[in-house]
């Protein structure tokens, strides 16, 4: 009897399965009115210990690490930081750099992290992401996103909603990685919402060309510079149309009014197309993964048709918060037909958002791993 007791206890301790659970992104808030050395300080204290970890791990992967040092050199010293993070935002990294007990360069780092390697034969040429804004028969715009990258486990945990607010109300609401200055995914209320996908062209000397001899801000810094200054939709779509980038990128945009949904394409020098929402011509959706749109997705990461079928399915009738919610939960798919699950292990957050109704935000963190304890009786 003792020893089957013994034996109980330890496979009841060893018999691990690793668990997905989704779980909501702890949500913080950002004063636009502090000084901007100390308005993360506050955040810094309470998630430094997991935003450094998750640093570390990124920065020591065997695809990263060997770029590192010559990144810190190239664009991590303080003339190409404040191109690369203009206005407030390399002050802002500057404060959270010291509070985090980090150089600023691998803040700017990762704040440039996409302009780096977003590129053709990339060691991080990730297909990743998939964007969708729907139109409901009153005319409601709603946008959801995934963002999908390597370094899941790190960065799951790091995922924060950030309130940014100026004289007391919320100027708008970002999903970053830590207390990081830019940001990909965004919504100013009463004007747009935003989301970025990769779109990998060039190299990644192209890349460091833009940023260092052109001076080009990162991409996610034009995210932040859009979303804090301007003040409608087609001001949006204009910006991220007219703008040269270090990276080619697709930009998709949500309104708040009937036909306010736009996927920009983007090379580094130029817009590429604008794909916008025309419901009176049967197109109440469009959507955006890491292909573009007029272009066949890649095989065994076809992203694309799960999520038409799906959409296609529910109909504009019944296209809500809801089932934008369930179609970028589609985790089921015909693989054998080159099909990836739009939610898949590469997932890290979700995000469903209106710029016209501030109570239906949505974020959820996807990618969370942990070892759960099965109870075994034998």
């Amino acid at each position: 009897p003792l020893i089957r007791t013994m034996a109980k206890i330890v496979l009841f301790c060893a018999l691990q399965v690793t668990a997905f659970g989704d779980f909501a992104a702890p949500r913080v808030s950002v004063d636009l009115d502090q000084d901007p050395e100390h308005r993360w300080d506050h955040v810094v204290a309470e998630y430094k210990d997991t935003f450094v970890s998750a640093v570390d791990k990124i920065f020591n992967d065997p695809k990263v690490k060997p770029i590192v040092p010559l990144a810190r050199a190239l664009i991590g010293n303080e003339i190409e930081a404040k191109r690369l993070l203009p206005d407030e935002q390399y002050a802002e990294a500057r404060g959270i750099s010291r509070g985090l007990g980090i150089p600023v360069a691998d803040l700017v780092i990762i704040g440039a992290f996409y302009d780096v390697f977003a590129a053709e034969k990339s060691p991080l040429a990730v297909k990743a992401c998939a964007g969708v804004v729907a139109e409901s028969p009153d005319g409601s715009i709603i946008h959801g996103r995934n963002l999908d990258y390597d370094f899941a486990d790190a960065l799951a945990n790091s995922t924060l909603v950030v309130d940014f607010k100026r004289k007391g109300s919320v100027l708008f609401t970002a999903v970053s990685f830590g207390p990081c200055p830019n940001f990909n995914t965004a919504v100013k209320y009463g004007a747009f919402s935003i989301s970025q996908d990769e779109r990998d062209r060039g190299s990644i000397l192209t890349n460091l060309y833009d940023m260092l001899i052109n001076g080009r801000p990162a991409v996610f810094s034009r995210i932040r510079q859009a979303v804090e200054t301007l003040s409608s939709f087609e001001e949006a779509v204009q910006f991220f149309s007219d703008t040269k980038f270090n990276a080619a990128a697709y930009f998709i945009i949500a309104g708040t009014k009937s036909g306010e949904g736009a996927v920009v394409t983007c090379d580094r020098d130029k817009v590429a197309d604008v794909w916008r929402l025309d419901a009176d011509d049967g197109r109440w959706y469009i959507l955006e993964t890491n292909y573009d749109h007029y272009m066949p997705p890649g095989h065994d990461d076809d992203r694309r048709h799960p999520l038409q079928r799906f959409l296609n399915a529910t109909g504009r009738d019944k296209i809500s918060t809801k089932t934008m919610w369930d179609a970028i939960s589609v985790s089921k798919v015909n693989k054998s037909a080159g099909e990836r699950a739009p939610l898949n292990g590469d997932t890290i957050y979700s995000t469903v958002m209106q710029a016209s109704n501030k109570d239906s935000f949505k974020t959820m963190v996807r990618a969370r791993r942990a070892a759960t304890v099965i109870p075994v009786m034998v």
